[in-house]
This record gives C-alpha cells, sequence and structure tokens, in this order.
C-alpha cells in the first residue's frame, strides 16, 4: 500500500519493458489509490493503445471514471470491451468453428468467454457499469440484460438482483418488484437489502403491516440499514403512531444530527402532530439502491494475512498516537481489496466507535460477528455498547446478555448489563447486576492495562481497559442510593469506589455532596479538598468551601 514507491517502481519496469503486457495496469491502480486520476486515465489509455485486448485495462478504467462521477466515460469504455470481447471470440471461435456441428455454436462461444473470463479479473464489472447507465437513462431493457450478464460473469450477484428489482420499482411494478424479490431471496438467501425493497413495494400497494415486517426483518439482518430505520418512522408517523416513531426518529440523528427532515419529523411526532395534506406527508426513500460502491478485486500475489497483519500494525501505532482518521484511513483503503479479516472488521469499528460514528461503527461490528470473529464475545460486546449509543436499549440488552451467556464471569457485561436497565428504568434489575460485576471482578496483579491478543492472530488491541469493572459499579451503585435518598448507602459504595480509585476525583465530589448536605462541614471540606487537589473542575466546589471556612471563621 506504499502507492508513490509503486509507481516509481512501475515506471522503471516500464522503461526496461516497454512492450509487457499489464505493468501499466498495476501503475494505473496505484495511481487510482493516490486519487491521481488523469494520470491512471493516461497510462491505461496507453495500456489499450498497445494492447487493444488487455480487457483488465478496460475494466480498470471503467471503474476508474465511474468513481468520479463520469458515468457516461465509464459505460463508453465497458461499451468498448465489450465490443473488443465480442471481437475476440469471434476470432477464437474461427479457429475452432469446424469441429464443431452447427447446433453446438451457442456452447463454443459460451465456453471461449468462459477461457477468457478466467483471465481477467472483475469480469462482470462492465456489464453491471452499463446496467446503472441504462437504468439511469431509463433503457431498462438493455439495463436489465447488462445486469443478467453481470450476473452471469460473476458481479456481486445481491448488487445485480437489487438493481434488477429496482428497475420494476421505478417502472411501479410493484407486483413484479416483489415477484423479483422472492426469486432473488430463494437464489441468493436471505439478504435485508431484498427485504427493504419489498418493503418499499408492499408500502406504495398500501400493505402496510407487510411493510412494516419487512423493514424489521432487514433491520434484523443489518441494524445499520439507517434507509430501513427511517422508512419504518415514517410509516409509523404517516399513521399517527408517534410513541413507534419518536425513538426511530431520535435514532437516526445520532449519526445524522443535520437530516433536517427527521429534525422536523420528530418535533411534530413529539407534539402528537402530524401533516394532514396527504401530498406533503413524508415518503419513503429506497436510496441504498442509488449508493453504489463497485466491486473491484485486486489479487495479491503474497500471503493476504502477512499483509493484513502489518496494515493491522500500522493502524494501531497511528491509534496509539492519537491519530484515529489515519488508521481508519488505513483499514479503508486495505478494505478496497480485502475486506475478509474479522480482526480488523473489529479493529475498525472499533476506531469508529471512539469517534461516535454509530452507523459505521455497528456496519463494521455486525461484519466482524459474520465473519466468525474468533472471541466472538468481543463483537456481540461492542455492538452491544454500540447499540447502548443509539439508545437501542432493548438490542444493548441482549448482546451484553449474549456476552454473559458465553462468558458468565464478565464482570464489565455485568456492569454495562446494569447501564441498560437502569436506562430501562429497571432499577431492581439494574442493582442487581451491579452487585454482580462487583462479585466477579477479579483484578489481575501488576499493570492495569490489558492488551487482547489472538496466538496466530491479528491483535485485537484497541480495547484498553484502564479501571475495573466494580469501581463504575460502586459508582453507579451510589448514584443509584442517591436517586433513592438512601444517603448512607451511597456513602458506602462511593467510598468503596475510592478504596478502589484513590486517584479517581469523582466519587471524592459525591461524598463531599453528601457529608454537606448532612452537614458535616469537617468531612465535606477535607473530600472538597480532596477533589480539587485530583484535578477536580466543578467550580461550585471551590464556592462551597470558602462559605465552609467562612461560616468556621
Amino acid at each position: 500500500m506504499a502507492y508513490e514507491q509503486a509507481v516509481n517502481y512501475l515506471s522503471q519496469a516500464i522503461l526496461a519493458n516497454p512492450d509487457k503486457k499489464d505493468i501499466r495496469v498495476k501503475q494505473g491502480f496505484a495511481y487510482f489509490k493516490l486519487e491521481k486520476h488523469d494520470y491512471a486515465i493516461k497510462v491505461l489509455k496507453e495500456e489499450l493503445t498497445l494492447f487493444p485486448n488487455n480487457f483488465n485495462a478496460f475494466i480498470l478504467l471503467g471503474y476508474v471514471y465511474f468513481n468520479q462521477d463520469k458515468i457516461k466515460e465509464a459505460a463508453d469504455v465497458c461499451q468498448d470491451f465489450s465490443e473488443a470481447l465480442e471481437k475476440a471470440v469471434r476470432k477464437e471461435a474461427l479457429k475452432r468453428y469446424s469441429k464443431y456441428a452447427f447446433g453446438d455454436k451457442k456452447e463454443l462461444l459460451e465456453k471461449i468467454v468462459e477461457k477468457i473470463s478466467k483471465k481477467t479479473l472483475n469480469f462482470g464489472l462492465p456489464n453491471f457499469i452499463l446496467g446503472f447507465y441504462h437504468k439511469k437513462g431509463g433503457n431498462f431493457d438493455k439495463a436489465k440484460e447488462s445486469f443478467h450478464l453481470a450476473l452471469e460473469r460473476g458481479y456481486d450477484p445481491v448488487e445485480c438482483h437489487i438493481q434488477l428489482i429496482d428497475i420494476e420499482l421505478i417502472r411501479k411494478e410493484w407486483r413484479e418488484g416483489l415477484k423479483r424479490s422472492v426469486e432473488a431471496l430463494e437464489a441468493e438467501g436471505t439478504q435485508a437489502e431484498f427485504y427493504f425493497l419489498m418493503g418499499y413495494a408492499h408500502y406504495q400497494l398500501g400493505e402496510t403491516e407487510n411493510a412494516v415486517s419487512c423493514f424489521k426483518t432487514a433491520l434484523e439482518l443489518k441494524p445499520y440499514l439507517f434507509s430501513a430505520i427511517k422508512n419504518l418512522a415514517k410509516i409509523y408517523y404517516n399513521q399517527d403512531e408517534f410513541e413507534k416513531a419518536t425513538p426511530l426518529l431520535k435514532k437516526i440523528l445520532i449519526p445524522a444530527p443535520y437530516d433536517y427532515e427527521v429534525k422536523f419529523l420528530l418535533e411534530d411526532a413529539l407534539r402528537n402532530k402530524s401533516v394532514q395534506k396527504e401530498v406533503n406527508k413524508p415518503k419513503l426513500t429506497k436510496d441504498i439502491v442509488d449508493k453504489v460502491k463497485l466491486e473491484y478485486k485486486y489479487t495479491f500475489k503474497t500471503n493476504i494475512n502477512h499483509v493484513a497483519k502489518a496494515l493491522n500494525q500500522i493502524a494501531l501505532t497511528h491509534m496509539r498516537s492519537g491519530q484515529l482518521n489515519k488508521a481508519i484511513n488505513w483499514f479503508r483503503s486495505f478494505f478496497e481489496v480485502y475486506d475478509l479479516s474479522p480482526e480488523l472488521n473489529y479493529n475498525l469499528a472499533k476506531l469508529y466507535n471512539m469517534l461516535n460514528e454509530v452507523e459505521k461503527a455497528l456496519k463494521y461490528a455486525w461484519r466482524a460477528k459474520e465473519l466468525k470473529l474468533k472471541k466472538v464475545s468481543d463483537a456481540y460486546d461492542l455492538i452491544g455498547n454500540i447499540f447502548f449509543k443509539m439508545q437501542d436499549f432493548e438490542n444493548s440488552l441482549q448482546y451484553y446478555k449474549e456476552v454473559i451467556r458465553i462468558d458468565p464471569k464478565d464482570a464489565m457485561s455485568y456492569y454495562n448489563l446494569g447501564c441498560v436497565y437502569y436506562e430501562l428504568k429497571d432499577l431492581e434489575k439494574a442493582e442487581e447486576s451491579w452487585k454482580n460485576a462487583i462479585k466477579r471482578e477479579k483484578r489481575k496483579k501488576g499493570g492495569r492495562k490489558e492488551e487482547k491478543s489472538f496466538k496466530d492472530e491479528l491483535d485485537i488491541s484497541l480495547i484498553v481497559e484502564t479501571r475495573p469493572a466494580s469501581f463504575y459499579s460502586h459508582k453507579s451503585l451510589g448514584s443509584l442510593y442517591l436517586q433513592q435518598n438512601l444517603k448512607e448507602n451511597a456513602l458506602e459504595e462511593f467510598k468503596k469506589a475510592v478504596e478502589l480509585e484513590p486517584a479517581s476525583p469523582e466519587p471524592y465530589f459525591e461524598i463531599g455532596k453528601i457529608y454537606y448536605e448532612l452537614n458535616d462541614t469537617k468531612e465535606a471540606t477535607f473530600y472538597f479538598e480532596k477533589y480539587l487537589y485530583l484535578g477536580g473542575k466543578e467550580e461550585k466546589v471551590k464556592e462551597i468551601l470558602k462559605k465552609l471556612k467562612a461560616d468556621k471563621r
């Protein structure tokens, strides 16, 4: 992934071997990764001038244009690819046609195409680009033909089916769209996107219950599919079911705080008021079909696990020096050519979670789970944490319970579970969970920082826990007892927190507050002063101490 160096070495290779095939294709890819698109286009065109039948050069050139949003130019290149392929097939057929009976001509052509495809990476990609271009231009018959060819030639089957379903939905052929969705499910298995499009079609047909069911299924399969959350919220809003719409709208605003349509709907939902005129009611969207990210496969000529391990270490070095976005860029760049490492998906999810980019965090954490992260409880724990940030407490509860099912001794998960119960207003279970966390805490001797890693696997070292679960649990129990006006119980818990972490200022503040309310000025003064000494920032503490000293005089 040192693309600048790659470009330089490849330039030297071209000077030494100007007539060697594919060197410029590699250089074009390196230029593309450096976002030097004009250079990439130039060298790929040079390659095609020298080697008019280099299908890999056609494919990469179309890919570069598409990623620049130059869809027409991309389609023209892909059309040239199709014509070059047709010529190559015809030429090969003429050599071998006499060996075949007339009835075998189609079979012969298919065999020739299959032979070429084995030597050509991303063989179905040009047809997918052509399908997308024709769909945008309203030429649906040609679009369907292209998407079917892309499917036959090995392009991502889910993406191909999505586009084929969408053609029917654009035509408002809702029943045909549903039929195609069912066919896609039968061909490719359960996929969130198919259920999403079925939900959209059912809603257009006025079949609201079916639409709700489909969107819910889509979210069970991919909880980070925020377009499904938005559509579900709009359905509830349009039905004046504001209690159901409100939490969904709030959830959308966490990753998208500037979504003004959602803000408007939320304001109305909180006032139990909806748009009256049918024409002004919020419309459902199917934007997932237009968010196309082309699949381009790059084949490594080295052990991919070695490459991934090296990349992981580079990214973690950036993370430890506080350069989170640099670390993320390394992961994302690598994922464009290889995204099948559960450990790297987990680490990327963790980084996004640190930056509170919950939609992306959930996407990659979910991917780590699907790819069967070796210690799956880590993936469940992270998913539970992300759901908690999204204020989706029911789902958060489910995943923390799953962590405890796998590892009943995990003290931090009991603490997390208590936090979820607290948000769900189940104070009894919150108290019980925090007490369980304290019971199960087994602090290791020596340093507190603990990095998790697997033998012979990529490191998972983004989780660094510096305080024990029991510390947080005692603090939380103290706050819970204060809420119930059980000051003596609260004092006991905060003092236990101090014993565990004597350098943490927060418990001293809470203890000082309780003593102040109990008119024990001596103890209040001691704990407030300790709080300030340890770096506490509450300005009102200074004012209280001044008052206490003045009263004493």
